[in-house]
């Protein structure tokens, strides 16, 4: 089966493409302002595999573990990503707290997943391989852990003025979940596991016995 999305939007220019499988090691940029598209790379499963591993062993120091201290008129309090969620939720601005949510914890959570599940070959044992690669799309989409350390740090600097701020662990593994993350972005190639996927199912054979 072919990759679901055979055409593909310029970032930079808005130019329909064709996408196409491409040699490995080989790039596709935009005929049209030279922009890069996306590559295929020789990168084993194994070594997404690893890259997964890594990033779930992230996940509770980055989730958990304090993104920064502050000091404010003689009271210390600390902040991390789901702290943060719930302060949302308690002030009644649900759908800021579920968009953070969704960008920041599920897309990326469930973009590891997905890859692991594709690269260790579990989705194709459970059959199904096809909703695991339309997921990692939905999620590759979505994963804007950049989005949220740029809007922290940004809070960070007004903050320093008033408060005494620290940063705290969570922020760098944050930072590398980020950076691991844009790594599987770009090095996970579809196309390989799309064609693994069957046109149909096989029809079912009735019993013949008398």
């Amino acid at each position: 089966m072919s990759d679901p999305n055979p055409v593909i939007v310029c970032p930079a220019c808005d130019l329909l493409i064709e996408r196409k499988l491409l040699p490995l090691g080989r790039h596709a940029h935009c005929p049209r302002c030279h922009q890069h598209l996306y590559g295929r790379y020789a990168f084993r499963p194994s070594q997404l595999m690893a890259l997964t591993i890594t990033g779930f062993l992230l996940l509770p120091s980055a989730f958990f573990e304090p993104l920064i201290y502050l000091r404010l008129a003689g009271v210390n309090s600390d902040a991390n990503l789901l702290k943060g969620i719930m302060v949302l939720l308690f002030e009644h601005e649900i759908w800021v707290a579920g968009l953070v949510f969704w960008c920041a914890v599920l897309a990326p959570v469930g973009l590891l997943l997905g890859i692991f599940a594709l690269a260790s070959g579990l989705a194709k044992r459970w059959h199904i391989l096809a909703p695991t690669l339309q997921a990692v799309e939905v999620f590759r989409h979505w994963a804007m852990l950049e989005v949220y350390i740029v809007s922290l740090l940004v809070a960070l600097f007004k903050l320093v003025d008033i408060a005494d701020v620290r940063l705290g662990g969570g922020l760098l593994s944050l930072g590398i979940l980020m950076l691991l993350n844009l790594t599987l972005l770009i090095l996970f190639d579809p196309a390989p596991y799309w064609e693994r996927v069957p046109l149909e199912e096989p029809d079912h054979v009735p019993d013949q016995r008398p």
